[in-house]
């Protein structure tokens, strides 16, 4: 009898021992499951899903996306303000991740959205300036002469107009501004 009381005894720790191992690992795994899955749904202030810690290439093809639309840097600009972004950066990887997710419509009503709001304020506090297109003030100064303005409302203009998504506009008018020289 003593050895029978003596096994249920060892059995009985045994028992135990291999249940709290298995509620110690349940633990840890359901922890670690839980933290990447937060990492990977994270959420924006307003509501929607960023995908975080995505794969160099993943983060390459939403850029790639993003400049295959005809995006530039002002847009990226403008995007980040509207969105409180930290950099131009992560506005062109998250418009496009979002055209890779929902098609390239999607992009044309975010940045719609975002130029709407930027054109509401003064040239001066715009997110992006003549400048971050790529424009010089010898080319505001060209402008300005042949739209018969100043160069800081030329410069105002080519702001607005690059804002606003019409860069075309002043590449045409300075192709036309230098053929009249």
């Amino acid at each position: 009898m003593k050895n029978r009381t003596a096994d249920r005894s060892i059995s009985r720790k045994s028992t135990q021992s291999r249940l709290a191992t298995t509620v110690a690992t349940t633990a840890v795994s359901l922890v670690i499951l839980t933290a990447a899955q937060e990492q990977l749904d994270a959420k924006d202030p307003k509501g929607l899903t960023i995908r975080q810690n995505q794969p160099q290439n993943g983060r390459d093809a939403a850029i790639d996306k993003y400049f295959a639309q005809g995006y530039n840097y002002c847009d990226a600009l403008v995007l980040a303000a509207f969105w409180g972004e930290k950099s131009a950066l992560d506005a062109k990887y998250r418009l496009g991740q979002k055209m890779l997710d929902f098609g390239p419509e999607d992009g044309l009503l975010h940045i719609r959205n975002a130029r709407g709001e930027a054109l509401k304020k003064d040239p001066s506090d715009m997110p992006c300036w003549f400048t971050d297109g790529g424009y010089t003030f010898d080319d505001a100064e060209l402008l300005g002469q042949y739209w018969g303005t100043g160069i800081g409302e030329s410069k105002a203009t080519m702001t607005s107009l690059l804002v606003g998504g019409h860069e075309n506009v002043i590449q045409k008018a300075l192709r036309s501004a230098k053929r009249g020289q």
